[in-house]
């Protein structure tokens, strides 16, 4: 399957159950409620932490229903599947930590280059100059900004492979149900030689696009007063939700 076929499938995906892809809409403006409250002015302390409880409860299930979504499309299925709240909640909690796991490492790197690049000795160096009313020196300046260049570069790097990697293991996860499965780092090699590398790389360099694509969408949507937002989380959101969990699908199926 091409990668043009891939996300040409995973854009009409959701018009194969429109009602399903309706259901998820409300369920991501549920897991939204606080930030809706906020918006209709509605600030008080009590009704925020019990909404951002409900955001966070809430938000599993979407993550364990786009798993579903995954799964179903590596085993050949091409409805949208139903919904189980418990198993989506579940699945979504397994999908949350293997993410944070992944991203573990990652984040562990970036604070050390920011030591090792020099970047908190300049920070602290530039605060302290403000501070006392003065202006940067050329060489402060040039530290500063190579230092925290190159510590995001490097840093960029390392992210993107791990996400690579993390990608894959999210597929095995859907596709075997075993946790352990997502941390097979011979088994997830295998997956990208049998996807091929190259394949793989323009297929979430396009992925990537087409989302930045809707998300300006979703921008240009949300400024409708009161309803823009409300717009966006039922139709937009829970569309891109549904579009990359099958494109995901598709990539981890494809040969």
């Amino acid at each position: 399957m091409s990668i043009s076929s891939i996300f040409n499938d995973a854009l009409r995906y959701p018009l194969n159950n429109v009602s399903k892809w309706i259901i998820l809409g409300i369920i991501v403006i549920i897991a939204s409620i606080s930030y809706l409250l906020v918006m209709f002015g509605v600030t008080d302390g009590t009704i925020q932490a019990v909404a951002s409880l409900i955001n966070f409860i809430v938000m599993f299930i979407v993550v364990g229903y786009t798993l579903s979504i995954t799964r179903d499309t590596i085993h050949g299925y091409d409805e949208l599947p139903s919904f189980d709240i418990i198993k989506n909640f579940i699945d979504g909690i397994k999908v949350a930590v293997l993410s944070l796991i992944y991203m573990i490492i990652p984040s562990i790197i970036f604070f050390i280059l920011l030591f090792a690049t020099g970047a908190v000795n300049a920070c602290s160096q530039a605060v302290e100059v403000s501070m006392a009313g003065g202006a940067l020196s050329s060489d402060l300046a040039f530290n500063l900004i190579g230092s925290i260049g190159l510590t995001f570069i490097i840093s960029l790097i390392i992210y993107i492979i791990f996400m690579l990697f993390a990608t894959i293991a999210y597929c095995r996860l859907a596709d075997t149900g075993s946790f352990s499965q997502g941390f097979s780092f011979s088994g997830i090699i295998d997956d990208i030689r049998r996807i091929g590398v190259g394949s793989y790389i323009v297929w979430w360099i396009v992925l990537v696009i087409l989302i930045v694509i809707i998300l300006l969408i979703a921008m240009f949507v949300a400024i409708i007063p009161y309803i823009g937002y409300l717009i966006c989380l039922l139709f937009i959101a829970s569309f891109v939700y549904i579009f990359i969990a099958r494109a995901t699908g598709l990539i981890y199926s494809n040969n």
